[in-house]
Protein backbone atom coordinates (compact mmCIF):
# COMPACT_ATOMS: atom_id res chain seq x y z
CA UNK A 1 0.00 0.00 0.00
CA UNK A 2 1.20 3.90 -0.69
CA UNK A 3 1.98 5.91 1.95
CA UNK A 4 -0.59 8.41 2.49
CA UNK A 5 1.72 11.11 1.90
CA UNK A 6 5.14 12.24 0.44
CA UNK A 7 7.17 14.53 2.33
CA UNK A 8 9.76 16.53 -0.01
CA UNK A 9 12.32 19.51 1.03
CA UNK A 10 9.94 22.56 0.80
CA UNK A 11 6.33 20.61 0.66
CA UNK A 12 4.77 17.67 1.44
CA UNK A 13 1.89 15.45 -0.63
CA UNK A 14 -0.86 14.48 0.66
CA UNK A 15 -2.51 11.42 -1.15
CA UNK A 16 -5.18 9.77 0.42
CA UNK A 17 -7.75 11.03 -1.57
CA UNK A 18 -5.95 10.82 -4.92
CA UNK A 19 -5.50 7.58 -7.24
CA UNK A 20 -2.52 8.46 -8.86
CA UNK A 21 0.60 8.82 -5.97
CA UNK A 22 3.90 10.39 -5.94
CA UNK A 23 6.07 8.80 -8.46
CA UNK A 24 9.15 9.37 -10.31
CA UNK A 25 7.62 10.06 -13.72
CA UNK A 26 5.54 13.00 -11.82
CA UNK A 27 9.13 14.02 -10.37
CA UNK A 28 10.62 14.02 -13.21
CA UNK A 29 8.85 15.88 -15.48
CA UNK A 30 8.34 18.26 -12.31
CA UNK A 31 12.31 19.36 -12.01
CA UNK A 32 12.95 19.13 -15.54
CA UNK A 33 10.12 20.83 -17.55
CA UNK A 34 11.16 24.03 -19.13
CA UNK A 35 10.20 26.81 -16.55
CA UNK A 36 12.67 29.17 -18.17
CA UNK A 37 10.58 31.42 -20.25
CA UNK A 38 7.22 30.93 -17.85
CA UNK A 39 4.97 33.36 -16.53
CA UNK A 40 1.52 31.20 -16.40
CA UNK A 41 1.58 27.65 -16.30
CA UNK A 42 -1.05 24.44 -16.85
CA UNK A 43 -0.77 21.31 -15.21
CA UNK A 44 -2.79 19.30 -17.24
CA UNK A 45 -4.17 15.96 -15.29
CA UNK A 46 -2.93 17.50 -11.93
CA UNK A 47 -3.57 14.84 -9.82
CA UNK A 48 -2.33 15.19 -6.34
CA UNK A 49 -0.48 19.15 -7.25
CA UNK A 50 3.00 17.41 -7.30
CA UNK A 51 4.23 19.01 -10.36
CA UNK A 52 2.67 22.21 -9.95
CA UNK A 53 4.29 22.54 -6.44
CA UNK A 54 7.71 21.53 -8.07
CA UNK A 55 7.12 24.38 -10.56
CA UNK A 56 6.29 26.63 -8.03
CA UNK A 57 9.49 25.92 -6.37
CA UNK A 58 11.58 26.49 -8.98
CA UNK A 59 10.26 29.94 -10.54
CA UNK A 60 8.06 32.61 -10.02
CA UNK A 61 5.45 31.41 -12.49
CA UNK A 62 1.44 30.76 -11.33
CA UNK A 63 0.48 27.43 -12.36
CA UNK A 64 -3.00 26.53 -12.88
CA UNK A 65 -3.71 22.76 -11.93
CA UNK A 66 -6.71 21.23 -14.16
CA UNK A 67 -7.74 18.33 -12.87
CA UNK A 68 -11.09 16.00 -13.78
CA UNK A 69 -11.42 13.93 -10.57
CA UNK A 70 -12.73 15.90 -7.69
CA UNK A 71 -11.13 14.09 -4.98
CA UNK A 72 -8.03 14.88 -6.25
CA UNK A 73 -8.82 18.24 -7.03
CA UNK A 74 -9.82 18.52 -3.59
CA UNK A 75 -6.14 17.15 -2.34
CA UNK A 76 -4.11 19.09 -4.97
CA UNK A 77 -5.97 22.31 -3.44
CA UNK A 78 -5.78 21.04 0.21
CA UNK A 79 -1.75 20.38 -0.31
CA UNK A 80 -1.10 24.00 -2.53
CA UNK A 81 -2.89 25.65 0.53
CA UNK A 82 -0.14 24.40 3.10
CA UNK A 83 2.68 24.60 0.76
CA UNK A 84 5.12 27.70 0.89
CA UNK A 85 3.41 29.46 -2.47
CA UNK A 86 -0.54 29.27 -2.22
CA UNK A 87 -0.40 32.39 -3.91
CA UNK A 88 1.06 31.03 -6.91
CA UNK A 89 -1.17 28.05 -6.93
CA UNK A 90 -4.80 27.40 -8.03
CA UNK A 91 -6.51 24.28 -8.70
CA UNK A 92 -9.23 23.34 -11.03
CA UNK A 93 -12.03 20.66 -11.19
CA UNK A 94 -12.71 20.81 -14.74
CA UNK A 95 -11.91 18.66 -18.16
CA UNK A 96 -9.04 19.82 -19.40
CA UNK A 97 -10.36 19.45 -23.10
CA UNK A 98 -13.60 21.92 -22.47
CA UNK A 99 -11.15 24.27 -20.10
CA UNK A 100 -9.11 24.30 -23.02
CA UNK A 101 -11.55 25.95 -25.33
CA UNK A 102 -12.62 28.75 -22.65
CA UNK A 103 -8.67 29.56 -21.71
CA UNK A 104 -7.39 29.43 -24.88
CA UNK A 105 -4.01 31.33 -25.48
CA UNK A 106 -3.50 32.12 -21.37
CA UNK A 107 -0.32 29.84 -20.73
CA UNK A 108 2.96 29.93 -21.12
CA UNK A 109 3.81 26.45 -20.75
CA UNK A 110 1.64 23.16 -20.76
CA UNK A 111 3.02 20.15 -18.50
CA UNK A 112 1.30 17.02 -18.67
CA UNK A 113 1.60 13.29 -17.58
CA UNK A 114 -0.95 11.90 -19.17
CA UNK A 115 -1.99 8.68 -19.38
CA UNK A 116 -0.52 6.06 -20.70
CA UNK A 117 -0.35 2.22 -19.11
CA UNK A 118 -2.81 0.54 -21.95
CA UNK A 119 -1.77 -3.17 -22.84
CA UNK A 120 -0.50 -3.50 -19.45
CA UNK A 121 -1.97 -5.34 -16.32
CA UNK A 122 -5.05 -2.54 -15.23
CA UNK A 123 -5.30 -2.26 -11.50
CA UNK A 124 -8.97 -2.55 -9.72
CA UNK A 125 -8.69 0.23 -8.24
CA UNK A 126 -10.89 1.95 -10.37
CA UNK A 127 -10.32 5.82 -9.90
CA UNK A 128 -6.38 4.95 -10.83
CA UNK A 129 -7.81 2.90 -13.57
CA UNK A 130 -9.61 5.50 -14.83
CA UNK A 131 -6.35 8.41 -14.41
CA UNK A 132 -3.88 5.73 -15.63
CA UNK A 133 -5.31 3.58 -18.79
CA UNK A 134 -7.93 5.72 -20.38
CA UNK A 135 -6.05 6.35 -23.58
CA UNK A 136 -3.62 4.22 -25.66
CA UNK A 137 -1.66 6.21 -28.46
CA UNK A 138 -4.29 6.08 -30.98
CA UNK A 139 -7.08 6.93 -29.04
CA UNK A 140 -5.09 10.04 -28.01
CA UNK A 141 -6.33 11.96 -30.85
CA UNK A 142 -10.11 11.34 -29.68
CA UNK A 143 -9.50 13.35 -26.85
CA UNK A 144 -5.91 15.34 -27.28
CA UNK A 145 -3.75 16.37 -25.14
CA UNK A 146 -1.49 17.87 -27.46
CA UNK A 147 -4.13 19.88 -28.61
CA UNK A 148 -5.47 20.53 -25.17
CA UNK A 149 -1.70 21.95 -24.77
CA UNK A 150 -1.40 23.96 -28.23
CA UNK A 151 -5.07 25.21 -27.32
CA UNK A 152 -4.33 26.52 -23.71
CA UNK A 153 -0.39 28.30 -24.97
CA UNK A 154 0.18 31.49 -26.78
CA UNK A 155 1.38 31.87 -30.09
CA UNK A 156 5.13 31.21 -27.95
CA UNK A 157 3.31 28.77 -26.14
CA UNK A 158 5.75 25.80 -25.04
CA UNK A 159 4.53 21.90 -23.85
CA UNK A 160 6.39 19.19 -21.89
CA UNK A 161 5.10 15.49 -21.84
CA UNK A 162 6.57 12.13 -20.11
CA UNK A 163 5.17 9.06 -21.60
CA UNK A 164 6.88 5.51 -22.24
CA UNK A 165 9.53 5.11 -24.84
CA UNK A 166 7.98 2.21 -26.46
CA UNK A 167 5.32 4.16 -28.23
CA UNK A 168 6.73 7.33 -28.16
CA UNK A 169 6.89 7.61 -32.25
CA UNK A 170 3.23 7.12 -32.08
CA UNK A 171 2.90 10.08 -29.32
CA UNK A 172 5.40 12.03 -30.93
CA UNK A 173 3.92 11.72 -34.25
CA UNK A 174 0.36 12.78 -32.63
CA UNK A 175 2.55 15.98 -31.61
CA UNK A 176 3.36 16.99 -34.58
CA UNK A 177 -0.40 16.98 -35.93
CA UNK A 178 -1.57 18.93 -33.12
CA UNK A 179 1.11 21.63 -34.79
CA UNK A 180 4.03 20.98 -32.54
CA UNK A 181 7.67 20.66 -33.03
CA UNK A 182 10.03 18.81 -30.82
CA UNK A 183 12.66 21.02 -29.59
CA UNK A 184 13.94 18.23 -27.08
CA UNK A 185 13.64 14.72 -26.15
CA UNK A 186 15.49 12.86 -23.29
CA UNK A 187 15.49 9.38 -23.60
CA UNK A 188 15.21 7.98 -19.68
CA UNK A 189 16.16 4.39 -18.37
CA UNK A 190 16.09 3.42 -14.34
CA UNK A 191 19.50 1.78 -14.55
CA UNK A 192 22.30 1.65 -17.21
CA UNK A 193 21.46 -2.23 -17.49
CA UNK A 194 18.23 -1.51 -18.70
CA UNK A 195 16.47 -0.65 -21.90
CA UNK A 196 15.00 2.98 -22.17
CA UNK A 197 11.51 3.04 -20.18
CA UNK A 198 10.73 6.83 -20.69
CA UNK A 199 10.88 9.83 -22.77
CA UNK A 200 11.01 13.61 -21.26
CA UNK A 201 9.74 15.65 -24.69
CA UNK A 202 9.66 19.69 -24.68
CA UNK A 203 7.56 20.83 -27.36
CA UNK A 204 6.86 24.44 -29.24
CA UNK A 205 5.19 26.34 -31.80
CA UNK A 206 7.83 26.98 -33.96
CA UNK A 207 10.26 24.59 -35.76
CA UNK A 208 14.00 24.86 -33.85
CA UNK A 209 16.95 22.86 -33.51
CA UNK A 210 16.59 19.20 -32.13
CA UNK A 211 18.32 18.66 -29.45
CA UNK A 212 18.27 14.59 -27.61
CA UNK A 213 19.92 12.97 -24.96
CA UNK A 214 19.70 10.55 -22.23
CA UNK A 215 19.40 10.14 -18.87
CA UNK A 216 19.79 7.44 -15.95
CA UNK A 217 18.38 7.12 -12.87
CA UNK A 218 19.75 4.88 -10.42
CA UNK A 219 23.71 4.55 -9.95
CA UNK A 220 25.35 1.31 -10.40
CA UNK A 221 26.05 0.95 -6.73
CA UNK A 222 22.65 -0.01 -4.84
CA UNK A 223 20.62 2.65 -3.52
CA UNK A 224 22.39 5.41 -5.33
CA UNK A 225 21.08 8.00 -8.34
CA UNK A 226 23.58 8.87 -11.42
CA UNK A 227 25.25 12.20 -10.98
CA UNK A 228 22.25 13.93 -13.37
CA UNK A 229 19.33 12.61 -11.85
CA UNK A 230 20.68 13.55 -8.41
CA UNK A 231 21.37 17.03 -9.77
CA UNK A 232 17.50 17.35 -11.01
CA UNK A 233 16.24 15.86 -7.72
CA UNK A 234 18.78 17.41 -5.13
CA UNK A 235 16.23 20.62 -4.34
CA UNK A 236 13.36 17.89 -3.90
CA UNK A 237 14.12 14.92 -2.36
CA UNK A 238 15.31 14.56 1.30
CA UNK A 239 17.63 12.14 1.00
CA UNK A 240 19.64 11.72 -2.91
CA UNK A 241 22.22 9.58 -2.47
CA UNK A 242 24.66 9.81 -5.36
CA UNK A 243 27.19 7.26 -6.80
CA UNK A 244 30.52 8.19 -5.60
CA UNK A 245 29.66 9.80 -2.55
CA UNK A 246 28.55 7.18 -0.50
Amino acid sequence: MSNSWFQFKQFRIEQDKSAMKVGTDGVLLGAWAPVENARRVVDMGSGTGLISLMIAQRCPARVTAIEADMDAATQSAENFMKSPWPEKLESVWADIHEMSQLWSGQYDLAVCNPPFFNGHVRPSNAPRNAARHLLSPQQVIKKNWFDAAYLLTKETGEAAFIFPFETADEWLNQASEAGWYCAQRVNVRGHRNKEFKRVLIHLKKSQVEFKQSELCIEGVERGTYTAEFGALVEDFYLQAVIEGNV
